[in-house]
């Protein structure tokens, strides 16, 4: 395998940081996806172009004028993006500015390393060149004359299957037998589902919260010691054991918190989780008193 595409291949991670870290502070972030894997999936793809370009040849893939980017094996990833964003309501500029980013990151990595100069800057050239003809795709899929009569249908498409997968994941939500909160930076509740809002609310109908007015205004109103030291604690999950008074006595439950999972950083907040294991637990009691 060539050098530099062992060095990408080996730093997929550090790419994965380092451009999500420029969405960040640029702001991508709102109209990208909170999932590290997403940003892993087109990092690896990008790693791909290059890698590819490498086993054909490792001079730098210069431009021509009569180059035939739509077709270029190297430049595919780029057609491939074009025809996935513009059906997801991505905008040419959009999508080209955070790809400026990509390609920092890439040659962020290739200034990091301790090799001759000479070597580093053709490593930079080879990478340049690539993310032009990658770029120079996506634009050139994107201007077909056929392509805008077709957007808006895509769009109409893609957009009942967001609906769907939306309500897909709602109806698993609100079907989930324990309650689930969560929480947004303020700790107040942003989102609880059925069994959650029937234990703080009494109100037993599916989406009741999620379709209300109260969303991000309710407070949470249990656990304030625990979620004090959870906020403080440098970790990801925190388990714990809790007592509540209801209807009918007491209920214990297994509490987790966790944060969630954005690389993004767009959808902070906190997950609690509560299992209640209030027939276990009075059982056990009952055995300890020998009744």
């Amino acid at each position: 395998m060539h050098p530099l595409a062992l060095l990408l291949k080996e730093h997929e991670g550090w790419l994965v940081r380092r451009v999500s870290d420029y969405a960040v502070e640029r702001e991508y972030n709102r109209y990208t996806s909170p999932l590290e894997e997403a940003w892993r999936v087109s990092v690896a793809g990008l790693t791909d172009s290059i890698c590819a370009a490498l086993e054909l040849s490792s001079d730098p893939w210069e431009l021509g004028p009569d180059d035939d980017f739509m077709h270029d094996p190297v430049a595919a990833f780029g057609v491939q993006e074009a025809q996935k964003h513009r059906t997801r309501g991505v905008t040419l500029e959009m999508f080209l500015g955070l790809m400026k980013y990509y390609r920092q990151g890439y040659l962020d990595l290739v200034a990091a390393q301790q090799d001759e100069p000479t070597l580093l800057r053709q490593y930079a050239r080879f990478i340049e060149r690539i993310f032009d003809r990658i770029e120079i795709a996506f634009c050139a899929e994107w201007s077909r004359s056929d392509a805008m009569t077709s957007a808006i249908r895509d769009l109409q498409e893609a957009n009942r299957r967001i609906t769907n997968e939306k309500n897909q994941f709602l109806t698993i939500f609100e079907s989930l037998p324990i309650p689930v909160f969560l929480l947004n930076d303020r700790l107040r509740i942003n989102q609880m589902n059925q069994a959650a809002s029937k234990l703080l609310l009494s109100n037993e109908r599916a989406g009741s919260y999620y379709y209300s007015r109260r969303k991000t205004d309710t407070p949470f109103p249990w656990f304030g010691h625990e979620v004090g030291e959870f906020l403080a604690a440098d970790e990801e999950e925190r388990n714990f054991f809790a007592t509540l008074a209801a209807g009918n006595g007491e209920h214990r439950y297994r509490v987790s918190l966790r944060w969630m999972q954005d690389i993004s950083r767009k959808f902070t907040g906190m997950i609690v989780i509560m299992n209640d294991i209030t027939e276990q637990w009075r059982l056990e009691q009952k055995q300890e008193t020998g009744g």
